[in-house]
């Protein structure tokens, strides 16, 4: 198949998820489409500027055909290829499970400072799940020990590594810095919650992902900023 051929294929694919997400009685062409849909999806809004040129560079190919087998314009294999690895993902888009499995380090809530600084020197683990037997309390980082101790230089030594770990989440004043999430959320909206919701609340440390992305339920895995820059 010759490389316009492909760009074709790959882009009526892209085409056809657009009208499926639409669901317009009437036809929306391929450039409103993008502009319409980049506000509520995310691998839309993530590949949105390139959209809009394979727009305009489709129309080069179907519209300015001199004959049946000729175009004015044969697209370089790196755009077909990256076209292509839109429309792959548009079609069945990476789920955050499994990409983002793990087994997680979880925290009971009546074990000390002490332990935790413990598991932080001998483990890799920044986050940390904090649960009061099965019930999910609350999210802690390294970043959270680290401020939670500084603020309380001026007491006794051994008494605050004998602080029960719950304190710490109990101290938090701002917004929790966690959200749960599905396991069949696709990594493109993981992707645009986490930053939406770093923008509001600044301090956002993880997206806990369960079954249907209830506290209650087993945890399965976990989404932190870093991890979605090391996405394959």
């Amino acid at each position: 198949m010759e490389r316009a051929e492909r760009f074709i294929v790959a882009f009526n694919k892209i085409e056809k998820y657009f009208n499926q997400q639409i669901d317009d009685t009437s036809y929306v062409p391929f450039f409103r489409a993008v502009l319409r849909l980049r506000k509520t999806d995310a691998i839309v809004n993530r590949y949105h500027n390139d959209l809009l040129e394979y727009s305009e560079l489709r129309n080069a190919i179907v519209h300015e055909r001199t004959e049946v087998n000729y175009t004015i314009a044969d697209p370089h294999i790196e755009v077909v290829e990256a076209i292509e690895k839109i429309a792959a993902e548009m079609v069945a888009p990476k789920l955050v499970i499994p990409t983002f499995a793990k087994t997680l380090k979880v925290l009971q809530a009546d074990l000390t400072v002490k332990s935790v600084l413990n598991v932080i020197r001998e483990t890799k683990f920044t986050q940390f799940p904090v649960y009061r037997s099965k019930q999910f309390v609350g999210l802690i980082t390294d970043k959270t020990v680290l401020h939670w101790l500084a603020g309380q230089l001026n007491g006794n030594f051994n008494e605050i590594l004998k602080t029960p770990i719950i304190q710490l989440v109990d101290d938090r004043e701002s917004e929790p810095n966690y959200h749960f999430i599905p396991r069949t959320m696709d990594i493109y909206q993981a992707e645009s919650l986490l930053l939406k919701m770093y923008k509001k609340h600044q301090g956002i440390a993880a997206l806990l992902i369960t079954e249907d992305g209830k506290p209650n339920q087993k945890l399965l895995g976990m989404v932190t900023p870093s991890d979605l820059l090391h996405v394959p």
